[in-house]
């Protein structure tokens, strides 16, 4: 099973979630436009993310999407966490994915 990469994966995340009412952290999809944090990285991950997603479950794939595409890990209990919490951590790893590394 194919692992895809998204790169900048963090700063793509907090660029979909910035928009208005992008992000409900109460289900994986609401809509098209409305997804949690989990959902997004499999949406952003295109057609081969909505097949891993359909093969095993958003959870997993969000989280193989993530370490595929990114050092900076993220933990499975943070799709869970409220829209606010949420979003405070995915500004956090977009900051770091920015940060060079000396």
């Amino acid at each position: 099973m194919k692992i895809p990469k998204i790169e900048n994966i963090h700063n793509q995340v907090l660029e979909v979630v910035s928009q208005d009412n992008a992000l409900d952290m109460s289900t994986w999809h609401t809509c098209e436009t409305t997804h949690c944090r989990a959902g997004w990285v499999v949406n952003l991950a295109g057609r081969e993310g909505k097949e891993l997603e359909r093969k095993t479950s958003t959870g997993f794939a969000a989280l193989q999407i993530y370490n595929a595409s990114s050092e900076i890990k993220v933990s499975p209990p943070r799709f869970f966490e409220t829209d606010e919490k949420a979003m405070e951590d995915i500004k956090r790893c977009a900051k770091e994915e920015l940060t060079p590394t000396p």
